[in-house]
């Protein structure tokens, strides 16, 4: 017969100054929790990892935090993190960006023909035309050198991988990364949706 178990452990000391304790401060703790693991679903285990989280002094955003940055990073393929949001009925950025894009896209098409219908006769691009053109080219970059994406976006990682190639946006042979490193240019789209 096949038997396990986890053991999830948690001790600490606090050394006060004299010996004397505020009546808020232990003198040690000592937590442990254990689980039969033979039959354990990983959702047993995760709601194991919750409860010990928890007894060691973590808030419940704190650990819905921890678990969705288990689910859902960058070293996740999308085709998994979608399963699991379609199964909790969430969207991930990328569908909503989707989504809202093409109603922002609409928006600056219909504006831009309204432009060159009150004005006719003008042999250059009206401002709102120039605007759904760039925005177009925003939305569809893929790679983004560092000068477009600091214009038009907001670095959000630590470090990113880069390579020289052509930026999606400046039309610029250099160093580029992919265009989520700067929050998908968001910045820039929704400064020339206004």
């Amino acid at each position: 017969m096949y038997e396990a178990k986890i053991t999830l452990k948690f001790d600490s000391t606090w050394e006060q100054t004299g010996g004397i304790y505020d009546d808020e401060t232990l003198p040690e703790e000592h937590i442990t929790f254990e689980c039969p693991a033979q039959d354990l679903s990983t959702t047993q285990l995760f709601t194991l990892f919750t409860n010990f989280s928890r007894a060691i002094g973590h808030n419940e955003v704190g650990i819905a935090k921890g678990a969705c940055s288990v689910a859902f990073n960058d070293m996740r393929s999308q085709e998994d993190m979608r399963k699991v949001a379609e199964e909790y009925d969430l969207k991930l950025v990328e569908d909503y960006l989707d989504e809202v894009g093409k109603l922002e896209a609409e928006v600056r098409d219909l504006k831009a023909k309204l432009s060159r219908l009150e004005q006719p006769d003008n042999p250059n691009y009206t401002d709102n035309e120039m605007e759904a053109m760039i925005a177009d080219t925003l939305k569809n970059a893929e790679v983004v050198c560092h000068d477009c994406g600091s214009k038009y976006g907001v670095y959000s990682v630590g470090c990113s991988s880069t390579w020289q190639g052509k930026c999606g946006v400046c039309g610029q042979t250099k160093g580029v990364t992919e265009v989520r490193d700067y929050g998908y240019l968001q910045k820039g789209i929704k400064e020339l949706n206004k």
